[in-house]
C-alpha cells in the first residue's frame, strides 16, 4: 500500500483556525487523518503540506520513519513552526493508517500503554479578573476536572504596571479559594514576562502552591531561563513553541525545566513525541502534551500520554461545536478528571470533510498592543 494523495483541509473552529491533513492510499478504503493546527498561520502550514507531499507520493505507507526523515531533511531549511507542523500532521495521519491496517489503537503500535487512565486539566482561558477566573474554575470542577490552568496576565510592556504582581496574586488566590487544598491550579504566562517580572510573580504566588508556571519567559531565550531557574521554587513548564528533539535537548540537558509540553501537531508528530517522552524520562522531567485544539489533536495527544512513563496531565478545552466535524466518540471524563484510553483502530476519530467550513475573516491575528500602541506578545 502506497501514499497516493496528501491534502490540507482548513476549518474555522470555535477558538481558532484548524488545519487537518488527509492522506489517501492506493487502497481507496484506507485513509488517514492528522491535525497540525498552528493558530493564525493556516495558509503557511497548508503550503508546507503541499511542499512535503511532492516528496512522499508513492512511498509505502509503512515507511513512517523514512517519510519523517525525508520531509525533515529534504531542504536546507529545517525545523521551525511551519515546516514541523506540516510534518507533524502527515506523521499523525500515517500512524492513523497503520492503526487501521492493524485494527489496533495507535498507542498499542507505539509499544503499548503504561497506564489505564489519562489525567486531564481544564484550560480556563485568559482573564485578569479574579471573580471571572473563580467562576471558570468552579465550572471546570463541576465538569469533573481536578486541575485548572489559566492566563492571568494583560498585554505587557517591558516595564509592567506596578500593581501587576498583586493582580496576578489576586487571580491565583481567588482560584485557590474555589478549588480548595485537594485540587490543583497552574498559570500560563505565554512567555510575555521579562525575567525580573516573573521572578517577582513566582515569589508572590509560591505559597499558593501552583502546580507549575508555564512559559514564564520566551522558551527560546536560554539565558532568561537560566536566570530565572536560580530563583524559582515553583516548577517550570514549557515546550509548546519548541520543535523536535534538538530544541528540547537544550532545555533538558541544562536542567531548566520540570515539565515539557510538546505539541503533537507542531513538534514532530507521534513519532517525535515518543522520542520526547523518553527524553523527559531520562532527565527525570514530567511530560504533559500541549493540547488546546480540536478533537483529532486531543486523541493524538492521548496516545502520546498513554505511552509516556513520566506523563503528568493532558490539557483539554471542550469544543462542542467543533466536535461536530468528526466521526468518532468524544472522550468522557470520570469522577477523577481522567479519560479512558482510546480503543478504536488508528487515532480514534476522523474528519467529516463535508462538515468543514473555513472563513478567512475568523483567522485570529494573535497580536496585542500595550497602552501606548506598542505591539506586544499575545
Amino acid at each position: 500500500m502506497h501514499i497516493k494523495q496528501v491534502k490540507a483541509h482548513l476549518h474555522s473552529g470555535e477558538f481558532s483556525d484548524l488545519v487537518f491533513v488527509e492522506v489517501r492510499t492506493s487502497d481507496p478504503a484506507v485513509i488517514g487523518w492528522g491535525e497540525c493546527t498552528l493558530p493564525g498561520k493556516p495558509y503557511a502550514v497548508a503550503g508546507a503540506i503541499r511542499d512535503a507531499a511532492r516528496l512522499i507520493l508513492d512511498m509505502p505507507v509503512q515507511s513512517i520513519r523514512k517519510v519523517w526523515e525525508t520531509v525533515y531533511r529534504h531542504s536546507y531549511w529545517r525545523g521551525g513552526a511551519v515546516e514541523t507542523s506540516a510534518l507533524s500532521g502527515i506523521d499523525i495521519a500515517l500512524w492513523d493508517i497503520a492503526g487501521k491496517i492493524a485494527d489496533r489503537p495507535v498507542h498499542a503500535l507505539l509499544g503499548g500503554a503504561v497506564r489505564d487512565r489519562i489525567q486531564t486539566y481544564a484550560n480556563c482561558g485568559l482573564s485578569t479578573d479574579p471573580d471571572e477566573l473563580a467562576r471558570r474554575a468552579s465550572a471546570a470542577l463541576q465538569a469533573g476536572f481536578q486541575i485548572v490552568k489559566f492566563y492571568p496576565l494583560p498585554p505587557l510592556l517591558a516595564l509592567p504596571a506596578t500593581e501587576l504582581v498583586s493582580r496576578v496574586y489576586d487571580c491565583c488566590a481567588a482560584v485557590r479559594q474555589v478549588i480548595g487544598k485537594s485540587r490543583d491550579f497552574a498559570i500560563d504566562l505565554h512567555g510575555r514576562t521579562m525575567p525580573q517580572t516573573v521572578i517577582a510573580i513566582e515569589h508572590a504566588i509560591r505559597d499558593l502552591r501552583p502546580l507549575w508556571i508555564e512559559e514564564p519567559v520566551a522558551s527560546e531565550d536560554m539565558a532568561a531561563l537560566s536566570r530565572i531557574r536560580r530563583h524559582f521554587q515553583v516548577p517550570i513548564a514549557l515546550g509548546e513553541r519548541l520543535f523536535t528533539r534538538w530544541q528540547f535537548k537544550q532545555v533538558l540537558s541544562r536542567g531548566w525545566v520540570d515539565i515539557i509540553q510538546p505539541d503533537v501537531g507542531n513538534a514532530g508528530g507521534l513519532s517525535e513525541m515518543r522520542v520526547l517522552a523518553d527524553m523527559a524520562e531520562a532527565h527525570h522531567v514530567a511530560f504533559g502534551p500541549h493540547s488546546p485544539n480540536a478533537l483529532l489533536h486531543t486523541f493524538a495527544s492521548m496516545h502520546c500520554a498513554a505511552i509516556a512513563q513520566t506523563f503528568g496531565a493532558l490539557e483539554f478545552r471542550p469544543s462542542p461545536m467543533t466536535n461536530q466535524v468528526f466521526d468518532g466518540v468524544a472522550p468522557s471524563m470520570d469522577d477523577g478528571g481522567s479519560f479512558a484510553l482510546p480503543t478504536a483502530a488508528g487515532i480514534g476519530v476522523s474528519v467529516r470533510e463535508s462538515s468543514l467550513s473555513f472563513d478567512e475573516s475568523r483567522v485570529p491575528k494573535l497580536v496585542e498592543h500595550g497602552h501606548d500602541g506598542t505591539p506586544v506578545d499575545w
